[in-house]
């Protein structure tokens, strides 16, 4: 691979959105309307990482912040994606890395994620040393209001994504005491 066909991975910018929108219509099906909501929602509380490869961006996921389990803060993954002709490079890990070493530099406590299949859960295991901790809706962690009111756009639970978050912690630790709490708002 030349030099100027390495994918460039770098923290999202405002020029990214459509590049970002493009992406995530694609991956998930979602409208351009729901990715300015959301992006709107959390631009003060969020940091998103693309890969861009040829002026395009081909890969990206979120960090989000806000929530607390018990004392703990914490930050999730979302809506990690990369176009079908770009997988297997190793862009979303890349990503997925430098969301958590954001989260680090945020000093938050835990990151969790709800992977949109079953499937995705080695994933997450084998590259950030995620396990299953939270279940998917119900009490337990806290939310800002404003993940509330986003929740409320994307409706009811998915039934086909798992039923339980995967996360990781600083100290490893801590994620014991916050096992089976509930993790309501997931954007599933």
């Amino acid at each position: 691979m030349r030099e100027s066909d390495r994918p460039i991975i770098r923290p999202a910018e405002a020029s990214d959105f459509c590049g970002i929108a493009r992406l995530w219509r694609e991956a998930f099906g979602d409208g351009e309307g729901f990715v300015r909501d959301f992006l709107n929602y959390f631009s003060e509380q969020s940091f998103a990482a693309v890969a861009e490869l040829d002026g395009q961006t081909v890969s990206t996921g979120f960090l989000l912040w806000g929530p607390t389990a018990k004392e703990y803060s914490c930050g999730y993954i979302y809506a990690m994606a990369t176009m079908p002709h770009c997988r297997g490079l190793g862009l979303a890990t890349r990503i997925a890395e430098r969301l958590k070493a954001r989260a680090n530099a945020l000093r938050l406590d835990i990151v969790a994620t709800l992977p949109a299949e079953e499937s995705l859960n080695a994933w997450y295991a084998g590259r950030l040393q995620m396990v299953p901790v939270f279940k998917k809706g119900g009490p337990g962690v806290l939310f800002p209001p404003l993940w509330h009111s986003f929740s409320a756009l994307c409706g009811e639970h998915d039934p086909d994504t798992p039923d339980r978050l995967l996360a990781c912690a600083r100290n490893p630790h801590i994620l014991q005491e916050v096992m089976e709490l509930g993790w309501e708002c997931t954007f599933d």
